[in-house]
């Protein structure tokens, strides 16, 4: 007999959505503090009061690693974590009992086995970050295929995204300032300890969301290839992940080149990025209550064409910084577009998740077997490979048109390029089929080839 949904006993209330928003903190506060300490901490520049214990080359090849662990990591995960069937759930089980060893993971990657230059800080490092980067696959890739099922039928679903995006900004922010706070305080291994903990309570407070118990049976290994081709054939996810990649190809290449920016086009010291990012932050997150009204006025397609036209507009001012007809500093242009961006970018970080979960139960209503963390899988690969390629053509464009000022041509390009992506995106995003989700008809009752694999 084919498997069938059992009914949501999931409770929409707020607390659900807070709960399930304060796993993204824990997931960022852990994720930037590695990603914006780690090269300083292993191969600190001279007079920085810390010992060199990898070679920059070194700390790369590591980092390297871990990436490659994360992505090869993510689509075993996603099968395990859709297949499994505990008394807890399919998702509780991976956010409950793997936050405590990411924690550890995170807290022992600041204490290197030698305060020197030497072999085996290079080793441990590779070793930790591997370590690190699948624990952190195990624990966020079922973290995120809740969002569909603590949200069923798409009640409130926008709301929950963003609560879990201004959490994951709140989160990146602590990274910024509390790192800093407590690494120059307490040193490193106890700065570790208490983000560590902080980020533990975080993680287990979303893994208290009640999860839906599932009627139908675990679907087999066996059919491995047969399920993927399934999800890929999916048209509303061909131009989800179509669109997206070519957005996040672009907006990648300007955010990893953010410090130049800031520090070349508007003017400023380096010390004062900082700030300029703090300001980024605290307009994203003022725009990030507004987006579930957007999306009520506009609907979750509208809503990010309208985002990404907004970002169409900022772009080719950012490439012009410093040279606008009007008496403004450089400074005070990049702040304007800052501000303005702040909505747009809410946007972009509350609605592809959304956009995703509609999808996925889509497909476990058509399918009648349930695949959520695969499609999560499948865009955090989509994620890692744009932004690599992201970054190699950043340092190309930089590489051959200079960087340097007055004149800056490489770095004033690369706006421009981005623009051309988000527009090829945006164009893709046309195509989006909004209003066929949950318009199943017939196909709710087929018997799809999924749904004989649930038998």
């Amino acid at each position: 007999m084919m498997g069938t949904l059992a009914k949501v006993q999931t409770p929409h209330h707020g607390i659900t959505r807070v709960l399930y928003g304060l796993g993204s903190l824990g997931g960022s506060l852990l994720l930037q503090t590695v990603l914006l300490w780690i090269f300083f901490y292993y191969s600190p520049p001279p007079g920085s009061g810390l010992p060199p214990r990898v070679a920059p080359g070194l700390v790369g090849v590591a980092m390297a690693a871990g990436r490659l662990i994360d992505a090869l990591a993510d689509l075993p995960v996603a099968f395990w974590s859709d297949r499994v069937r505990t008394r807890w759930g399919r998702r509780k089980p991976f956010i409950v009992l793997g936050s405590p060893f990411l924690v550890l993971s995170f807290f022992l990657l600041w204490s290197p086995p030698k305060p020197h230059l030497a072999l085996e800080n290079f080793l441990y490092l590779t070793l930790l970050l591997s370590s690190f980067f699948f624990l952190f696959t195990l624990v966020m890739n079922p973290y995120a295929a809740l969002l569909p099922e603590i949200t069923a039928g798409g009640r409130g679903r926008v709301t929950t995204a963003a609560w879990q995006a201004a959490f994951n900004l709140i989160g990146v922010g602590g990274a910024f300032v509390l790192s800093s706070w407590l690494s120059m305080r307490y040193g490193f291994p106890r700065m570790a300890l208490i983000l560590g903990g902080l980020a533990l309570l975080a993680l287990w407070a979303a893994g208290s969301v009640r999860e839906e118990e599932l009627a139908e049976g675990a679907w087999g290994i066996r059919q491995v290839r047969q399920v993927i081709r399934e999800v890929l054939a999916m048209k509303s996810f061909q131009i989800y992940l179509v669109g997206l990649s070519l957005m996040w190809f672009g907006l990648s290449m300007v955010n990893l080149s953010l410090v130049y920016f800031i520090t070349i086009l508007m003017g400023l010291p380096k010390e004062k990025t900082g700030h300029v990012l703090a300001v980024s932050l605290l307009c994203t997150l003022a725009g990030t209550p507004l987006v579930p009204w957007t999306v009520k006025t506009l609907g979750k397609r509208r809503t990010l064409l309208a985002a990404l036209g907004v970002i169409l507009f900022v772009l080719p001012l950012l490439s012009t910084l410093g040279l606008w007809p009007f008496p403004l500093s450089p400074a005070v242009q990049g702040y304007l577009l800052v501000a303005a961006s702040g909505l747009p970018l809410a946007v972009l970080f509350v609605l592809p998740n959304a956009l995703l979960a509609d999808i996925a139960e889509d497909h476990g209503k058509t399918r009648g077997v349930r695949h959520e963390a695969l499609f999560f899988a499948f865009q955090g690969l989509v994620f890692n490979g744009t932004t690599s390629l992201a970054a190699a053509t950043l340092g190309g464009i930089l590489q051959v048109l200079g960087y340097a000022p007055p004149h800056a041509l490489g770095l004033r390009a690369v706006p421009m390029v981005a623009a051309a992506f988000v527009a090829t995106g945006a164009i893709v995003f046309l195509r989006y089929p909004e209003k066929e989700l949950y318009s199943f008809k017939k196909s709710c009752g087929a018997r799809s080839s999924s749904a004989k694999i649930a038998k």
